[in-house]
């Protein structure tokens, strides 16, 4: 019989933890560190576990927004599965709703990683096999103030054996920016040393500035980074110039691959594309861990983006991922009267979603 759990208790977040690094269709943004970012910002989170004989089979990680007198239940990626048991999904998530609304949340979200496409099917459901959420939930997100799944920026690996094989398919003007840095005599490091990360962090930070975007304050978000790290669950690169930080990234390790989080380079002329450095280690890294491909990640200016396609990748948007449940209409109507039309409120709130899109 599976049991369903919820569950902050420390010895089932690290279970957890190592269920999901392993499993295909899992995703960082479920990660307990990562559910744990949204603290300073006033958010809680609970683990759902199910269990079969005391052994986690499948399970969620959600986020519980609060403001003022309203919470949320947000799982922004899920539910997922060990294979197998898959067919659990539309029982459990009718017993995950029914928690939800007597936790007195006022909406639920949820977000699944769909899609036909077979380059990464084993990370993703096929949209038949999940079409029963249609009858259950509405769909599409009223609530846009965590980030959850949409889909994949997908480089993959299949038929490289190693780097080099995987550097001679890419273009020669692509090949000659990777090369270029280590030619001028560029140091790439993977730090794990705090004072470093914080200094890696400011030139991402003064990259966001100067591109007119926001990150997360390192206040905020060091925690999560250094345990990711500690845990061996995440990569922090510099690469120095002359001794100087000059371009810094941070990656997550889960669900057999690796996934590009943020990164900056301190723009100067002559550009030695710092930029094509970072991929570059990172993609290596992939390769060496044995993964199946590397996660670019989605989104981004239109310059980002096509620096990002330099590298093969192929962005995969996942299929109508987003659904959503009103649990209690009164609430809800009055935080989408509050979110529209308060402005001190919606100023908030805004400044928070724009850090946590990142």
């Amino acid at each position: 019989m599976i049991q369903l759990i919820f569950t902050k208790d420390f010895e089932w977040q690290k279970k957890w933890d190592e269920f999901l690094i392993n499993n295909p269709k899992g995703s960082h943004l479920i990660l307990t560190d990562w559910l744990k970012s949204f603290k300073p910002y006033g958010f809680d989170f609970e683990l759902g576990l199910f269990l079969e004989n005391d052994k986690i089979i499948g399970g969620y990680g959600a986020v519980i927004p609060k403001f003022l007198f309203f919470k949320f239940y947000v799982i922004p990626h899920g539910l997922v599965y060990e294979s197998g048991y898959e067919d659990n999904f539309k029982n459990h998530i009718l017993q995950v709703i029914a928690h939800a609304k007597t936790s007195r949340n006022c909406y639920i979200q949820l977000s699944v990683p769909k899609s036909s496409n077979k380059k990464i099917s084993e990370h993703v459901y096929h949209p038949k096999k999940v079409d029963f959420l249609n009858s259950i939930f509405q769909p599409g997100k009223l609530f846009k103030y965590v980030y959850s799944s949409y889909g994949i920026n997908w480089v993959d690996f299949n038929g490289f054996k190693d780097a080099e094989e995987f550097l001679a398919q890419l273009t020669p003007k692509v090949r000659r920016n990777i090369r270029m840095p280590y030619n001028k005599e560029a140091k790439v490091t993977f730090v794990k040393d705090a004072k470093l990360i914080e200094e890696g962090y400011k030139v991402i930070t003064e990259n966001a500035k100067q591109a007119n975007y926001s990150v997360r304050d390192f206040k905020d978000f060091q925690s999560t980074i250094f345990n990711l790290i500690n845990k061996d669950l995440a990569y922090f690169i510099n690469c120095e110039v002359d001794n100087v930080i000059k371009a810094s990234g941070f990656y997550v390790k889960s669900s057999g691959y690796i996934t590009n989080i943020t990164g900056g380079v301190i723009r100067e002329k002559p550009d030695i594309k710092l930029g094509y450095m970072l991929q570059w280690e990172i993609i290596k890294k992939a390769l060496e861990n044995g993964c199946k491909g590397y996660n670019i990640s989605m989104g981004g200016s239109k310059g980002v983006q096509d620096f990002k396609r330099r590298f093969s990748t192929e962005t995969i948007n996942y299929e109508n991922p987003h659904y959503h449940k009103v649990l209690n209409k009164t609430y809800f109507r009055l935080f989408l009267f509050f979110d529209k039309n308060l402005k001190p409120y919606k100023a908030n709130i805004s400044k928070i979603l724009a850090k946590l899109k990142r």
